[in-house]
Formats: structure tokens, C-alpha cells, sequence
């Protein structure tokens, strides 16, 4: 399919959605925005309007109404909520197959959209990590990445096989996927070290091919589609080559809904079947579909979790992840009153709409205080780049915790001989 036959079905696409709506404001209590501004034009409602208005060329592109386009942070809550089943995504995405680069322009400006094709580079990604928490000047979301890099390194993973040990039974293999081209897994390799534990524990073989890119998923955002097509391209033949050299069971993508969730749109991007939504899979939704294995030891905390938006509306995976969780014995789970509200993470939003981000962050804030919890269990790592800051600014006492890590630090409780040195005893090159 041609880039121009992609936008055409995009266009088309997104105003069938937007007819389906009947107005009935079921949304609105559902997004951040509108929640923080109370204004109509920042509902999925109000930019569903104006998103009609313009394809059908009622509506010039103002900046006015660019601003309200942009400011979605494109959590996609509206989508669970709407009775009508409407995509809002869809939606948005035909204002930006419309605009082209007007909307592009208006809401990444021109070193925001050089700095992200920068940092494709694994060499350059290694840089900025190592001077962006000192730097004045450094793009907030980007200062949260960097102060809370691990000490880990991925690139000691990356090529490698890791298999099951031997006194437990095979139940399948998988692909991890991660990559150094992105600064998400740079920054967070020790989220990947512990998935690699919970999978070889629970019978996974683990492959960790070097070749995967970024998903695509800053480029969907953007309205950049067909980048985000090169990708879901690429990345699929990565996937292509091991499953027929491997064979490959699933696709396991460790606490990162943004990635899952684009994963998930490769079909409709590529216009392809690849029965993709069957095979790729949420760490703990894996674990939770097959059953755990082995001794899960008490882990005495108080914790709450904020859900990760797409884990939650796309990838439909956060209630297996809360089942899994709810097994670690000494686990005290209090639930937040907002944990299924976006925080404000996605695509820079801090950055580009400081005030409305402050104002997510004030309502996720009473909602801690309220509860107390020790630790705070995220689901994604631009969510967990993004409470750093908010940790560090607040001068809040909580840990924050992906759901695997809390389940790796449940199986070293538990005593499970030979768990913890799991990784320098099973792999081979791949």
C-alpha cells in the first residue's frame, strides 16, 4: 500500500467513527484533558466535533484548533467508556492524515522531531542518558528517563538465548522484545533482566535478538504514519526470521503498553493478517494465561497501581497483570481512585503542555495522599520516566515498581534455589 493510499484510508476511516458518535458525553469524566480544563474543546466529544467540521471542510485548521487536536494525549479511555463503540483514535489520526504537517509542526517542533530521529542511535541514546540529568535545558520527560537509568547494560542481553533450566519442563519460546535504539529499554534494562528471570523460570525459553527497532509508536502519535510503517515493516521480518529459524510462541514485551498497543495496530498498518493479537503478549498476561511455577515468598508492601492507558484500552491486559500480582503472599494492593485516568506521560506532554500536565499531576497526587501506599506499581516505562520526575519534584517517600519487577522480587523471597543467578548459567548466542 502506497503512503498516499494509507492516509486516504485513514481520512476515511476516522470520519465513519466520528458519525458514529451520538454526543452522549459518556467520555468526558474518562479524559485527562478535559478533567483538567473543563473545556469542551479538550473533551474526545469537542474534538470529535471539530474533527467533522474539518474533514468535511466546515472548519479551517487555526491554530485554535490545532491546539485542542494536540493537546490529546491520545490515552484512549474515551474508546472503553463510549457506548457507541467508537474509535476515537481513528479520529485523530485522519486530522493528522489531513493536516499532514500542519498538525506535526504546531505540536513537535522542529528540534523535538530532529532530537527523536537522534535518538534512533544507541550510541547517542548512551550520551544523552549520560547528560541529561545534569544539563540545564534538557526536555523534562527526557531528564526522567536519565535519572532513572539503571546500571544495567542491555547490550549484554541483547543476541543471546536464555534457556530454561534444566530440572523444569519447556513450555514454549519467546521473543523478547526490547531494543537499543530506544531510550525507554537504555534507560531500563533492569526491567528487562528481570523479565528474562521470570520467563526462564516459568519455562520459557527467552530469545533477545539485537535486530528489533522502535515499535513506531512516537511516530503513530505524531501523525507520522508512514515511518511508523517502516517500522511495523522491519520489525515484523525481525519477527518472521526467528520464528522460522526457532520457532516462536509468542512475542513478549516486557511492562510497556505504548509498545504493545502498536504492536497490535502492525495488521492495520501493513494491511496484513499476522494474528498478531494472539501472540503477542504482556509479561504477566503470559504468565497469567499458562499459570506460575515455583515458590512466590511474601512481599510485605503497601503498594498502588496506575495503569498503563494502552495495557489498559488496547492491549485489554491490566486485569491479568492485578490477577498475578494478587498472588504474591504479604501484598497489600489499594487501589487508586484515578488509576484508570492517563497521568499525563505519553509523547512529551510535560514539555509541551506543562500547565495542563500540572493539573493530571495535582489530581494523581491527592489521590496517593490519600491512600499511602508504599510503592506505586506502573505498567510502562514512559509512565515510570515521568513519576520520577514527579517522585523527585514532590519530595514523595514511594518506590516505584513495574509488576514484574514486584514478581521477581516475590520469587527471591520465595527461596527458589538457583533463581537469582538464572542468567549466568542458561544462554547461548543466538
Amino acid at each position: 500500500m502506497s503512503g498516499d493510499d494509507l492516509y486516504k484510508r485513514f481520512i476515511e476511516e476516522g470520519l465513519n467513527e466520528a458519525y458514529k458518535c451520538v454526543h452522549c458525553g459518556f467520555c468526558l469524566p474518562t479524559c485527562p484533558t478535559y478533567r483538567a480544563t473543563w473545556n469542551e474543546a479538550d473533551s474526545p466529544r469537542g474534538r470529535i466535533y471539530l474533527v467533522k467540521a474539518l474533514l468535511t471542510g466546515r472548519l479551517q485548521p487555526t491554530e485554535t484548533l490545532l491546539k485542542h487536536l494536540d493537546a490529546c494525549v491520545i490515552c484512549r479511555r474515551c474508546e472503553t467508556a463510549c457506548p457507541s463503540g467508537v474509535q476515537y483514535s481513528k479520529v485523530l489520526e485522519a486530522a493528522y492524515a489531513y493536516l499532514g504537517d500542519k498538525l506535526i509542526d504546531y505540536g513537535y517542533p522542529w528540534h523535538i522531531r530532529t532530537g527523536l530521529r537522534l535518538l534512533e542511535s544507541p550510541a547517542v541514546i548512551k550520551l544523552a542518558l549520560s547528560v541529561s540529568s545534569s544539563l540545564p535545558g534538557i526536555p523534562r520527560h527526557m531528564r526522567g528517563f536519565a535519572i532513572s537509568r539503571d546500571r544495567e547494560r542491555l547490550d549484554d542481553v541483547l543476541g543471546r538465548v536464555f534457556r530454561v533450566p534444566r530440572d523444569k519442563p519447556v513450555r514454549g519460546r519467546v521473543l523478547l522484545f526490547v531494543t537499543n535504539s530506544c531510550i525507554a529499554w537504555q534507560s531500563h534494562t533492569h526491567l528487562v533482566y528481570a523479565t528474562i528471570r521470570v520467563l526462564t523460570w516459568n519455562g520459557f525459553e527467552v530469545i533477545v535478538p539485537r535486530e528489533f527497532k522502535c515499535c513506531g509508536a512516537p511516530y503513530m502519535h505524531m501523525g507520522m504514519f508512514n515511518k511508523a510503517v517502516e517500522l511495523a515493516r522491519h520489525n515484523i521480518e525481525v519477527l518472521n526470521k526467528y520464528d522460522k529459524a526457532y520457532g516462536i510462541d509468542y512475542v513478549v514485551i516486557p511492562d510497556s503498553g505504548g509498545c504493545q498497543a502498536q504492536w497490535l495496530e502492525y495488521e492495520r498498518l501493513l494491511n496484513a493478517k499476522l494474528n498478531i493479537r494472539q501472540r503477542v503478549m504482556n509479561t504477566l498476561q503470559l504468565l497469567d494465561k499458562v499459570g506460575l511455577v515455583g515458590e512466590l515468598g511474601p512481599v510485605k508492601m503497601r503498594v498502588s497501581i496506575q495503569h498503563s492507558c494502552h495495557l489498559m484500552n488496547v492491549a485489554k491486559a491490566h486485569d491479568a497483570v492485578l490477577r498475578v500480582i494478587s498472588k504474591i503472599p504479604g501484598l497489600e494492593i489499594r487501589g487508586l481512585d484515578t488509576a484508570d485516568i492517563c497521568c499525563g506521560a505519553g509523547m512529551m506532554y510535560p514539555d509541551r503542555y506543562p500547565d495542563i500536565a500540572r493539573e493530571i499531576t495535582r489530581q494523581k497526587i491527592e489521590d496517593l495522599m490519600r491512600h499511602k501506599p508504599e510503592a506505586l506499581i506502573l505498567e510502562s516505562v514512559t509512565c515510570k520516566a515521568h513519576w520520577a520526575n514527579i517522585i523527585r519534584e514532590n519530595n514523595l517517600n514511594i518506590k516505584l515498581l513495574y509488576p514484574t519487577e514486584l514478581l521477581d522480587i516475590s520469587y527471591i523471597s520465595g527461596g527458589n534455589k538457583g533463581y537469582e543467578t538464572i542468567m549466568n548459567r542458561v544462554y547461548f548466542r543466538a
